[in-house]
């Protein structure tokens, strides 16, 4: 029986999705005036203040276990907290956003794939024939479409960056058993968003000197939407909906958010919609439509 309680958890997991899908977008919009490093910082700076507020609150607890295992946090806050959202935003500064949200697609197949050589799960012919097809799509998108691209080995540089975010994705996914036992879900993201923020404030600094701070309304605002919602709020509200409707039910709405990102490209930014999209989603789709069969 449907209650309100399930329909609410299901909108928060929509919304969840919504704002990282809007990364995209957003991403796209604000880019062409700021650069994608300070940008990546803003979007988990504001939070990390208030997770290391809540980390010191919890240090008798969990600091043992935090200084026992910091190699292993650290690797995952770099794949998840630093590369991927990093190249996600350099692919988006030079590629449409439907474009790199299609990208993102294929992290479902890459995940399957990389567990099967890291945690050697077995991938049985469904699961191969779900990463090939992933990767059929993936290369149709990386060259366009285009024969002649694939027979030259052209590959854009905003391909390249979109291809290390879905990779960087799917090595984050993956290393996800990799966290410590007795590390509360909270303290967990809470210690991976407060290194990331480190690491990628030492980048700034070492890339430009100083952060600079938004100089127009644009900028601003895109820094205010980075702070907020795919970081704090998309976390809550994804943390929130899925202890109601549990993992299994939550797991398949990972794929609203290629979904939202690029529909948000073409509804926003008025991107179009090309031959080749259509062809290398619908490879994506059935990858991801066989991956949701393996048992």
């Amino acid at each position: 029986m449907i209650n309100n309680s399930s329909i609410a958890a299901h909108l928060f997991l929509v919304f969840a999705c919504l704002a990282w899908g809007g990364s995209y977008a957003v991403g796209r919009f604000g880019l062409s005036e700021g650069s994608a490093l300070w940008l990546t910082l803003w979007r988990w700076g504001p939070g990390s203040v208030l997770f290391a507020a809540y980390l010191i609150s919890k240090w008798d607890q969990h600091g043992s276990i935090i200084r026992a295992n910091l190699p292993r946090l650290t690797l995952i806050s770099a794949l998840g907290v630093v590369v991927y959202p990093a190249t996600l935003f350099m692919a988006v500064a030079q590629t449409t956003a439907l474009n790199a949200s299609l990208y993102l697609s294929v992290a479902p197949v890459l995940i399957v794939l990389i567990s099967s050589f890291v945690w050697k799960e077995r991938v049985g012919l469904v699961g191969a024939a779900a990463v090939l097809f992933g990767l059929l799509g993936a290369l149709v998108l990386v060259f366009r479409g285009s024969l002649e691209a694939l027979f030259a080995f052209q590959i854009a540089s905003s391909d390249i960056w979109a291809i290390v975010s879905a990779l960087a994705w799917a090595g984050y996914c993956v290393s996800l058993p990799l966290k410590p036992a007795g590390l509360s879900e909270v303290s967990f993201l809470g210690v991976l968003v407060v290194i990331g923020s480190l690491v990628l404030a030492a980048l700034a600094v070492a890339s430009g000197g100083v952060v600079p701070m938004p100089d127009t309304p644009l900028v601003a605002w895109s820094m205010v939407y980075f702070a907020l919602f795919p970081s704090i709020l998309a976390f809550l509200a994804w943390n929130w909906g899925t202890r109601r409707v549990g993992p299994s039910i939550a797991a398949p709405y990972n794929n609203l958010v290629p979904f939202f990102g690029g529909a948000l490209g073409v509804l926003l930014l008025g991107e179009r919609i090309e031959t080749y999209h259509l062809w290398g989603g619908s490879f994506v789709l059935l990858g991801l439509v066989l991956n949701s069969m393996r048992r």
